[in-house]
């Protein structure tokens, strides 16, 4: 039975939704919505929300909802563990963490992921938030009807766009170190992944807002006609594509100028991740409405010194995450289609329905509870096949029944037929024939001993210490059922004590009692030994 999913991506301009259709063996794209965020004085939470709640009624039917908490309300820390065992990683995780975070670590919900394991040790990527930043944020949405599974850290699930497989272009190469950036309205999300895994991520408080503010202010115009001049007319200047007026060289002056805050912090950065990690990063990934602006991937790869490509998220959407995202190659290529602002909204639908583990805030007092809405909506195709399964089991119990007393009639009359040959007359009761044979065979024989008196006796002269040891004279032994007496002479006290320790090896002895020891003649001991058994 296939069920709706949907990424939902709380931007600051427009909300982005991505829905699957979910079934037993594949995931099918149903569709990418997005709906612009209300103007007004409420809150930006509220707005968003509001926005969600509309579109999620427009689709219509139960939807299964993943969020993704915003990055600027994120701590993210590697952590290099000197163990990998999964258990002590999740013991140790919190105390680690605790040092490097402002907050105390009761006051915040965190969760992590194993990134790479090393002989000696592990590398650990762990995110914290404010636990009641948390609570407020799911509280604000399930107060609108919107209830979501998991609640994700934006700035890392972009791994899902960049599966194993692509990692790299030949198996026998290492896999190469791609920084995803998705350019949005007042933020930017940095996710670093290789091989599949997200290895480092943070989210930069600036995005095309800033870049729509600083034409409005060089141009003294209001944000509405700033935001569409930086859509049409403006561009960044490259040797491909020169300023052709001096409107458009005023528009490269001031979008360079807006950005160099923006490329400042990707630069330390990417800086800090290959000083610390020892990696390369291979390539820049751009997506987000703000990767939209004409000229920015020459600018990027002047900038910052690495190649820039356009993350087309449509194609791994397609193939329900089985491929995983492409790269549109080139300036030429404008920029990726309207999939390019949905890469968070596809990196939350792919991530819940995938199945993954994945940094998700629902934890604790969080866990997402099921209102069993989906069930209630399928409440009658649930009886007809209840009802059905009821009728089947019906008529193969039925039918085994039948099997069942044709075949006991048989077992009855091959039953009589062997009693008549054993007993003279025929019989049907099972259970009293049991005990009858049982009485025959086993209560009827004489038990067999499990060792004779000659047993005991030839145990006893190899168990006791030979003459060139000890000198013994055995005056008496006696050898009954459970009972064993011996009665000699020795040359000490001490091979009295020796020869009660051997006679213990014994199987059958379970207790040597020793009796007074008395001088004989000769200054030989007397002594007796007293000896419980468990045979004859």
């Amino acid at each position: 039975m296939a069920h709706t999913v949907c990424g939902i991506d709380l931007g600051a301009y427009s909300v982005k939704l991505a829905l699957f259709e979910v079934g037993f063996r594949s995931s099918v794209l149903r569709g990418l919505e997005e709906i612009a965020v209300p103007s007004g004085d409420a809150p930006l939470l509220d707005r968003q929300l509001d926005a969600t709640r509309e579109a999620l009624a427009s689709i219509g039917g139960v939807v299964t909802t993943y969020l993704a908490l915003p990055g600027d309300q994120l701590s993210v820390r590697v952590l290099d563990l000197p163990f990998t065992d999964p258990r002590k990683i999740d013991q140790v995780v919190g105390y680690e963490l605790e040092s490097q975070i402002v907050s105390p670590i009761e006051d915040v919900i965190f969760d992590h992921l194993v990134v790479s394991d090393r002989p000696d040790g592990s590398t650990v990527l762990a995110v914290a938030a404010k636990r009641e930043e948390v609570g407020a944020f799911i509280a604000a949405a399930e107060a609108r009807g919107i209830h979501p599974r998991a609640l994700y850290a934006a700035p890392v699930v972009y791994r899902a766009l960049v599966p194993p497989s692509l990692a790299g272009e030949e198996e026998a190469a290492p896999p190469p170190c791609q920084a995803v950036i998705d350019f949005g309205h007042a933020r930017t999300n940095v996710c670093i992944v290789r091989a599949g895994q997200t290895i480092n991520a943070r989210t930069i408080r600036r995005g095309g807002l800033h870049l729509t503010e600083a034409i409005a202010k060089a141009f003294a115009a209001d944000l509405d006609r700033a935001e569409q001049a930086k859509r049409g007319e403006a561009f960044l200047a490259s040797p491909g594509r020169p300023t052709t007026s001096p409107l458009t060289a005023k528009l490269d002056t001031v979008l360079r100028e807006a950005l160099a805050p923006m490329v400042r912090e990707l630069r330390q950065t990417l800086a800090s991740f290959t000083s610390s990690a020892r990696i390369d990063v291979a390539s820049l990934l751009i997506t987000g409405g703000g990767g939209r602006l004409a000229g920015l991937l020459p600018f990027l790869e002047a900038e910052l010194g690495i190649p820039a490509r356009f993350l087309a998220v449509r194609p791994a959407l397609a193939d329900g995450g089985a491929r995983g995202s492409s790269a549109v190659e080139g300036e030429d290529a404008e920029f990726a289609p309207e999939s390019d602002s949905h890469a968070l909204a596809a990196s939350t639908v792919l991530a819940g329905s995938g199945g993954g583990r994945e940094i998700d805030f629902r934890r604790g007092a969080f866990v997402f509870r099921a209102n069993f809405s989906i069930l209630r909506q399928r409440a009658w195709h649930l009886v007809a096949l209840g009802a059905a399964v009821l009728v089947a089991a019906g008529v193969d119990v039925g039918a085994r029944r039948s099997s069942l007393r044709a075949e006991r009639k048989g077992l009855d009359k091959e039953l009589k037929t062997a009693t008549q040959e054993l007993f003279g007359q025929p019989r049907d009761d099972a259970e009293a024939i049991a005990q009858l044979l049982r009485r025959g065979y086993r209560e009827e024989l004489a038990p067999s001993p499990k060792a004779s008196a000659f047993d005991l006796l030839q145990q006893i002269s190899v168990k006791v210490p030979p003459a060139d040891k000890i000198k013994l004279d055995v005056a008496e032994l006696d050898i009954r059922p459970k009972k064993t007496f011996i009665k000699g002479t020795t040359d000490s006290g001490a091979a009295v004590d020796e020869i009660a320790a051997k006679l213990k090896e014994i199987d059958c002895f379970e207790e040597v009692t020793k009796g007074a020891i008395t001088e004989v003649s000769e200054g030989g001991k007397q002594f007796t030994l007293n000896i419980n058994s468990k045979c004859p």
